[in-house]
């Protein structure tokens, strides 16, 4: 299976920048839905194509590429709309949710490395032994952006201050960073709301309350680092690789561009896995905050089959 993933993988990094349409998609599982391939503007209330989502993250700044980590078709759209980017001339770095900034050292010597190779890069930074899935499904990512000559740049907050966070609050940072970062004035109230709900019913409700608020610390502090390592990419801007959580621009990464970039410096497309019985797009956005979109695109693609993730909470929180 590995081998046909990366076979498959490496002509979606030639369609990337052969300027062709989006790959086909890999995973069958719902892909005869109505929505499958289809691209919503949350603005305009509308479908869109594909070339005009290109063409808006090539007139943007910062492009935020939210994804579900394991679907090999999330990561087949991101390569070719980094393709498409740098088909229209920039070359923003790639920053990547998966590798945290005290791992840049081993991004850096890779890419100093003779004659880096995009399959490799796994290994570099022990990708599947930190616990993200197959390397083979993102690598069509890295072939472009090895191609291009893009910067590669580690996004993630360290684990180490992830755990201090998690244990003291936002205080644990010190003064100077915790203001860089944008981390000094609270969540308002709504939006503090609304992110500790999505934290709850993405961990299947099993989450003691208690442990909401260090929870929403943890996703301020990951959703600020990876915005400043946005910010440090230079003229070209930067693409950012992550879960579909951190690009809403309503709680996540985008929030704290908008604070030292300027409100118009992103934008946030999402790629979501139909649902079988919904076929309207606007129902598929519970949880938002008042009066501002999660993303300025969804485009939605077929599902894969897994295992019931509460099953594995349960036993971590206790659920039954």
């Amino acid at each position: 299976m590995y081998f046909l993933i990366a076979a498959l993988f490496s002509l979606v990094s030639a369609a990337a920048f052969a300027g062709e349409a989006p790959p086909a998609f890999f995973s069958r599982h719902l892909s005869d839905h109505p929505l499958a391939g289809r691209i919503w503007s949350l603005n305009d209330e509308r479908f869109v194509e594909p070339n005009d989502v290109a063409t808006a993250a090539g007139d943007s700044r910062f492009v935020l590429l939210g994804e579900i980590h394991d679907n090999p078709d999330h990561h087949a759209l991101q390569a070719w709309l980094l393709g498409a980017i740098v088909d229209a001339g920039r070359r923003p770095a790639l920053t990547l949710e998966m590798i945290p900034v005290d791992m840049q050292a081993d991004v850096d010597t890779f890419l100093a490395s003779e004659s880096p190779d995009a399959e490799m890069f796994g290994k570099a930074v022990n990708w599947e032994g930190r616990g993200w899935p197959d390397w083979a499904i993102y690598q069509p990512i890295m072939d472009v952006a090895l191609a291009a000559g893009l910067p590669i740049k580690a996004g993630d907050a360290a684990k180490s201050v992830r755990k201090s966070v998690a244990a003291q609050g936002l205080d644990a940072l010190p003064p100077g960073t915790r203001s860089r970062l944008g981390l000094v004035e609270p969540l308002p109230e709504g939006q503090r709301a609304v992110l500790e709900v999505t934290l709850f019913r993405s961990h299947c409700g099993l989450v003691p309350k208690p442990s909401l608020q260090p929870m929403a610390d943890i996703q301020r502090l990951r959703d600020a680092s990876l915005a400043d390592a946005m910010l440090m990419s230079g003229k070209d801007g930067a693409v950012l690789i992550a879960g579909g959580g951190h690009v809403r621009a309503d709680l996540g990464v985008p929030l704290y561009l908008a604070r030292r970039a300027g409100q118009d410096s992103s934008i946030s497309i999402a790629f979501r896995e139909v649902e079988a019985n919904v076929g309207d797009p606007r129902q598929m956005f519970a949880d938002t905050v008042q009066d501002m979109l999660p993303y300025d695109f969804v485009w939605f693609t077929p599902g894969i089959v897994r295992e019931d993730p509460c099953e594995s909470l349960k036993g971590r929180f206790g659920g039954k």
